[in-house]
């Protein structure tokens, strides 16, 4: 099987220590290893010692480790290096998989309460005198209080530091930053925000604390301000296996079959868990991130464990429905009720086994470039010899060729517009993980012809049953093959692919999102009003995607053939939290030259700027907020002109299929 890996230079951004740095005395750097974290990741080889109050560098003396040959049963403690594929049935360090994100292991390996000198390899009893029993009783006096300012602290002696959560770009105010804590296997666990203290921790560290205040985000008991957090001891095995011999906190949850059942969500909150499987198709979840349910051996389809995971991992792995997935360590998020086993950096999961790519679509974007676009991400250096890779019937023939993610970009030869071509690809082309392009391998396209411009005159974004409807006025005559109605720039959701129609200038189209009728290719009056009411025989009626807009504050795009934006409008709604993505969307287009003010005063549009990213946007919070019908006020371009201003729009009667008044 082939593991996908990313080189270490991904890591710092994606899984991040909560890290601030800390005095230690006047003058002193160091009392201790521990101190010296700041000092950053040491060269191979050595390590930072505190010596006489100062970080030196001091080589390490690497002992003589299993080179793998175990097979992954639990009793090599996790020295495996990397033979195990990840399926939960070696003790959990294993640094193919696991990335080095795990605690620094002795060999042989330290029992849970002791911490493992890695300078001298070897095994130091914890200084905490707290029974492990005794911190989960403490831990669940903590999951048992009440949500506030804690009348009394509660004290955690003795936790052990099992994941960390980083900051995630793009992602909502709820998903907090920070780390979990358990003491044994069984739980409970818990989880504290980073902001909570600025004392930094890393898995396997051992630790004390007083929980000050305590919030529960979406179910989710979380300890949102601590005091006299203190790092007793570092390097712990964590991650081995509650059934490794020395035990650890990871418990595989494959044969679990009650996570449907009140309560079991609850029973495995915080805490660390193996666990492998086949994805369901994923959906978002929360604003930059993406879920998918996992079938194992205890949860049949449907299933409902999930694992989630931030969208540009998902993206990254081209995580599908069908793809096998195996999760060495991840640690269990909620939802309400609803179980999400996470992780946040590619290296934490493996995914093999996906379905095999399909040819999708061949667009021409030049008189001598052909975009063919496959259902999963290619493999570059699986493009040896493109021009008998990538055959054209017509005499057209293909002479280079460059990747981007599902999209390879062809270099042809001159081809003659209009003509009616066909492109077909050899299964020597594969995808990222090995996998040959299978049928359908080819694809029709047209020889490349000026495309259409398109301006967004007019939306209805809460229509019934997803059912909205947008309206788009052509600025510039051409063929709307290739252009796309997306929602946001950044995670965008495809509203619509349009078909290959020639359009003038002047023409209207109106885009039926969730629409069941067939799209208008040879005429406006194609399929008439007479037999098909939804439509308007003043305008090109074209067939939206099934997922409708999210009447919140979101911005609306069309992009060409070359991925350029033709037009965007921010639109806000003044009502509610807008979603943490929307400055960030609203300053793509504003780069983008789509949308003024080009910032704020000076600085990005955000949610706290003056202006803030609302009011310099296009309000819609007064159309209906839901049950909208073709004849519900709507919100439209009242200005003749396009000034890509906020001024350019109200909500008022809709005219749709012809031009706003």
């Amino acid at each position: 099987m082939l593991k996908r890996s990313l080189k270490r230079s991904w890591l710092p951004a994606l899984v991040t220590t909560v890290f601030v740095t800390v005095g230690t005395g006047c003058g002193d750097e160091c009392v201790d290893q521990f101190d010296c974290r700041d000092k950053g990741t040491p060269p191979e080889g050595q390590v930072y010692a505190c010596v006489e109050n100062k970080c030196e560098l001091r080589t390490l003396n690497t002992p003589e480790v299993d080179a793998g040959t175990d097979a992954g049963t639990g009793t090599d403690a996790g020295s495996d290096a990397g033979t195990d594929a990840g399926t939960g049935t070696d003790a959990g360090t294993d640094a193919g998989t696991d990335a080095g994100t795990g605690p620094t292991a002795c060999n042989p390996a330290c029992a849970l309460t002791e911490s493992c000198n890695i300078e001298t390899n070897t095994c130091t009893p914890s200084s905490v005198t707290t029974p492990p029993a005794d911190t989960s009783a403490q831990i669940a006096a903590f999951v048992a209080a009440p949500a506030g300012v804690l009348a009394t602290p509660l004290p955690v002696s003795g936790a052990f530091v099992t994941f960390i959560k980083p900051d995630v770009a793009g992602s909502a105010a709820t998903e907090a930053s920070g780390f979990f804590l358990q003491a044994e296997a069984g739980g409970p666990a818990m989880f504290v925000r980073g902001s909570a203290s600025p004392t930094p921790v890393a898995v396997g560290d051992r630790v004390t604390l007083n929980v000050t205040e305590k919030e529960i985000i979406s179910g989710l008991n979380v300890a949102k301000a601590v005091t006299d957090l203190t790092v007793v001891s570092q390097n712990h095995g964590v991650w081995n296996l509650d059934t490794a011999t020395p035990a650890g906190l990871k418990v595989d949850v494959n044969a679990v079959s009650t996570f449907e059942d009140a309560g079991t969500t609850s029973v495995y909150e915080s805490r660390i868990v193996t666990v492998s499987g086949k994805l369901a198709a994923g959906n978002n979840s929360g604003a930059a991130f993406t879920a998918f349910p996992v079938i194992t051996t205890g949860e049949p389809s449907p299933s409902p464990l999930l694992l989630r995971v931030p969208s540009t991992v998902s993206s990254y792995l081209d995580m599908v429905s069908g793809c096998d997935v195996a999760v060495p360590t991840g640690v269990v998020w909620r939802f309400a009720a609803q179980p999400q086993v996470s992780v946040f950096a590619p290296e934490q999961l493996s995914v093999t086994g996906c379905p095999a790519p399909l040819l999708a679509s061949a667009f021409a974007t030049s008189l001598t470039q052909v975009k063919v676009s496959f259902s999963r991400s290619v493999d570059a250096a699986s493009l040896t010899a493109v021009p008998t890779q990538f055959t054209f019937s017509g005499g057209l023939q293909a002479q280079s060729a460059t990747v981007s993610g599902r999209d390879v970009l062809v270099t042809t030869s001159e081809q003659t517009a209009g003509t009616d071509y066909t492109v077909s690809v050899a299964n020597s082309v594969k995808d990222t993980v090995g996998s040959a392009i299978t049928t359908p391998n080819s694809a029709a396209f047209k020889g490349f012809r000026t495309g259409a411009v398109l301006r967004i005159t007019e939306v209805q974004p809460s229509a019934a049953n997803n059912l909205d409807l947008v309206e788009l006025q052509v600025v510039t005559a051409g063929t709307t093959a290739g252009l796309q109605l997306l929602q946001d720039v950044n995670s965008a959701v495809t509203l619509a692919t349009l078909p290959d129609v020639a359009v003038a200038e002047g023409d209207i189209i109106v885009v039926h999102i969730a629409g069941t009728g067939e799209s208008e290719t040879t005429a406006k009056n194609q399929f008439p009003t007479s037999t098909t009411p939804a439509n308007y025989d003043t305008a090109w009626d074209f067939k939206g995607g099934t997922t409708g807009i999210t009447f919140s504050s979101r911005v609306i795009l069309v992009r060409d053939a070359q991925n350029a934006i033709q037009d965007a409008v921010p639109f806000a709604r003044n009502s509610g939290t807008p979603p943490a993505a929307f400055p960030g969307n609203l300053q793509a287009i504003q780069a983008a030259g789509q949308w003024l003010p080009a910032d704020c005063g000076g600085a990005p549009c955000t949610t706290t700027s003056t202006p803030t990213a609302a009011a310099v946007s296009a309000d819609w919070t007064n159309a209906p907020a839901n049950n909208a019908t073709p004849t519900s006020n709507t919100v439209r371009r009242i200005s003749a002109t396009d000034t890509n201003m906020a001024a350019d729009w109200a909500v008022g009667a809709p005219s749709w299929g012809v031009a706003n008044p």
